[in-house]
């Protein structure tokens, strides 16, 4: 691990994941060079930048390493998150910073991070902007995951799953419980910081249209992103599910009692019991996950 900087300067590796992603890639690293540049950060003293090709067909490597990346090769496509997983692996730096392959974020607002990073474990740049939110539909179901998320965070999110983070690497080593090799990693780093009581900020940057086609596919990742949130929210605070859960036969019976208090059938008073006890049993079972929670051993 390299000498921290004598002048305070922040020390950070720069991963870019990439899957065939040629007419991009070229612009976002010589972008990056020039905003580290820039924020007065030297070149393998202070920054340095990784794409990991995540088993591309085209030209992605060849046009990285031409504009002054290292570059790691997948022998396959594993995924988005998988991809970073091995650049933060083979990151010199104790600062992690993370940048979209695609063009979509400005490289030069990278440098907007940075200032934040003494302060806080992670710096997420947050979306602005029309493209972000997209149709009528889009911005419906954007507001859905985002307000889903920020139940499961116990806090308000206004970008969940942003590709532009700055990220302290001993942080990261120490919470993330649930690993996730797909498109999700980056709503599992927000939740994952926000549950386990870590520092984050939320900086606005940039959203731009894409250079290439999308790889997200909405059937395959929206319910991987939702088991992730549960398994966050299982992990972290499995009481606030459970008491979540036990509202719905809870309502129930509440319901069947209004019934027979309206309109008396013995029918009624067995649905009663039966919501009744399963709401109780849920509760319950509940309670168990959170005291197992609270005899785990804890992470620094």
């Amino acid at each position: 691990m390299p000498a921290p900087a004598e002048d305070g300067r922040i020390q950070v590796s720069l991963v870019v994941p990439a899957f065939n992603e040629e007419q991009g890639i070229a612009g976002v690293v010589s972008g990056l060079r020039a905003a580290m540049a820039g924020a007065g950060l030297k070149p393998s003293e202070d920054f340095e930048i990784l794409v990991v090709d995540d088993g591309s067909s085209d030209q992605t490597a060849e046009l990285a390493e031409k504009a002054g990346a290292r570059v790691l090769r997948h022998p396959i496509n594993r995924g988005y998150g998988r991809s970073l997983l091995t650049g933060f692996e083979a990151a010199r730096f104790p600062w992690l910073l993370m940048i979209d392959a695609d063009g979509s974020y400005p490289p030069e607002d990278a440098a907007r991070l940075l200032p934040f990073a003494p302060r806080f474990d992670m710096i997420i740049g947050a979306r602005q902007g029309p493209l972000f939110w997209g149709s009528a539909l889009q911005t419906f179901l954007r507001w859905v995951y985002l307000t889903l998320a920020s139940f499961v965070a116990g806090e308000r999110i206004p970008d969940a799953n942003s590709g532009l983070r700055l990220i302290r690497r001993e942080a990261l080593d120490r919470s993330m419980p649930v690993l996730c090799y797909g498109y999700s990693l980056s709503t599992t780093m927000t939740l994952s910081f926000l549950q386990g009581g870590r520092f984050v900020a939320f900086v606005p940057v940039s959203y731009v249209e894409r250079k290439g086609s999308s790889k997200v596919k909405g059937f395959r990742d929206i319910p991987r992103t939702l088991q992730i949130m549960l398994q966050v929210i299982l992990y972290y605070n499995p009481m606030k599910f459970a008491v979540c859960l036990a509202a719905v036969p809870g309502l129930f019976a509440l319901l069947s009692l209004a019934c027979y208090a309206t309109c008396p059938k013995s029918t009624d008073m067995v649905l009663f019991a039966i919501f009744l006890a399963t709401a109780l049993a849920v509760f319950l079972f509940g309670c168990v996950l959170d005291v197992l929670r609270l005899n785990r051993p804890r992470s620094s």
